[in-house]
């Protein structure tokens, strides 16, 4: 019998309302991440009630990572404890506070405040959502559904740039309030993840969330057979992770966790290095003023709306082309976009060239940055969070993912904005451009292709791929 039922309609149809809910919460980190943008030149010429001095710039756009790096570890647990649906829960929590600091701020110790509840939040949000879409995704949109995720990230980033570049801060702030709440009442009516369930041992509650997912009734004795098969299959599954008790330290006992570990970490530390972190933050300030035909905050509205774009393009490509074509395609030309960007800069700050004409080509670079960065490097590694790994440490793998993206993006954001200033912004592409090619070769050698294959398929790969050594 076909382990494998493809998913009727109805079923995909929910199983997107539902990726297009949790992405409510990565929708949030996104307008969040691209905030300081719209937010840097107001504060720095007091129109707040206070003023945020240069040196206190790159303090406050790191702080959000800052806030990152704290959570994702009580996160893993908070998700085997108390369930995937409730942890995810608490992000709204953070972001509603978030807002309210930021709405009430008279000095820039608020701000921080706001950008570390910012940053929490997210570092929940990116432990936890690829490992729930994972779980309760069909197989055959297994990627195009952890794809909504980050193309959420997205669309906050567009949210942001959007609104911010025509409407005050706190207005802004007031808009970033809304995202949590409408999440709040959306999410309450989706069920928790049939594989948390079932590690608790509450089959019945499996089977009725699964059901749920899958869109089946007990009218349909074909579809409900299938279903018990899904289920028998998810219960091997976890039965077979959850033999030995789950510890953080399981990660590191198997060849295969410390294989997966080792390409979920680097990809990430990968994906933190090209670039996009300070390119959200800080393109308003380093760009030309003059020689992209339109305002930088014009062009940060494209670049924003072309990663959603380019993103939900790839969608489709991910199932059927897989993982690995992406991610290599997208390291080289965001490896040869920020080469580009760097020549300029060197041109501009080094030599006693004259770039009035080619000022377009930072602007150029942005808008091909977006497409490539979003077609591969900027989302599947989340995606393999929720693929490579067992069920009883996948939790601590997605918050080990996130902690490493979020300590990446701190010193990076910390880094760029001093060194940009004093140096040049050249050094900083030159190390963007090193990090996309490294990461070619890391992929060529590493990272194998999981489309189309179940967990245990997957796991298998893995056995394999480590006994050759």
């Amino acid at each position: 019998m076909d382990n494998h039922p493809k998913p009727t309609l109805r079923s995909i149809v929910y199983q997107f309302c539902f990726g297009i809910t949790a992405g409510l919460a990565a929708m949030t980190s996104g307008s969040w991440l691209a905030w300081p943008a719209s937010a840097i030149k107001p504060l720095k010429e007091g129109t707040q009630g206070f003023e945020v001095k240069t040196s206190e710039i790159s303090t406050l756009v790191a702080l959000m990572d800052f806030g990152n790096v704290v959570t994702p570890v009580p996160a893993s647990y908070a998700m085997d404890a108390i369930g995937r649906k409730l942890t995810l829960f608490t992000t709204a929590v953070l972001y509603i506070a978030s807002s309210i600091c930021a709405l009430v701020a008279y000095n820039v110790y608020w701000m921080y405040f706001a950008r570390i509840f910012a940053g929490m939040a997210k570092g929940i949000a990116f432990a936890v959502i690829p490992i729930y879409l994972g779980e309760v995704a069909s197989i055959e949109i297994r990627g195009a559904l952890s794809t909504m995720f980050i193309g959420f990230l997205n669309i906050g980033i567009f949210y942001d740039y959007a609104i911010g570049s025509f409407a005050e801060l706190r207005i802004l702030d007031f808009a970033n309030l809304v995202i949590p709440l409408v999440f709040i009442v959306a999410f309450f009516f989706f069920p928790e993840s049939p594989y948390y369930l079932l590690m608790k041992g509450k089959k019945h509650l499996a089977r009725k969330s699964l059901a749920n997912y899958r869109q089946v009734t007990k009218k349909n004795p074909t579809r409900s057979t299938l279903l018990e098969n899904e289920l028998t299959i998810m219960q091997t599954t976890v039965e077979n992770d959850m033999k030995n008790k789950a510890r953080f330290i399981d990660l590191f006992l198997t060849a295969t966790s410390r294989r997966a570990l080792l390409i979920i970490s680097v990809l990430a530390l990968f994906q933190r290095c090209s670039g996009i972190s300070p390119t959200l933050a800080y393109s308003t300030e380093i760009m030309p003023k003059e020689g992209g035909g339109a305002t930088s905050n014009v062009y940060m509205i494209i670049f924003s709306f072309l990663l959603i774009l380019a993103n939900y393009s790839t969608m489709p490509l991910i199932d059927r082309w897989g993982r690995k074509p992406l991610l290599i395609v997208s390291s080289i030309t965001t490896g040869l976009t920020t080469l580009t960007a760097s020549v300029y800069y060197y041109l501009d700050r080094e030599t006693d060239m004259d770039v009035t004409n080619i000022r377009w080509i930072p602007y150029a670079c942005l808008i091909i940055f977006a497409i490539t960065y979003s077609i591969g490097i900027g989302f599947i590694p989340s995606t393999l969070v929720g693929e490579l790994f067992p069920t009883n440490v996948r939790s601590y793998a997605g918050s080990i993912s996130a902690l490493i993206l979020a300590a990446t993006s701190f010193v990076v954001n910390k880094i760029f904005y001093d060194v940009a200033v004093r140096y040049g912004p050249h050094y900083m592409y030159w190390f963007f451009t090193i990090a996309c090619f490294a990461c070619v070769i890391f992929i060529q050698f590493f990272v194998f292709e999981t489309k189309g294959k179940n967990f245990i398929e997957i796991q298998e790969i893995l056995k394999k791929t480590v006994s050759k050594k």
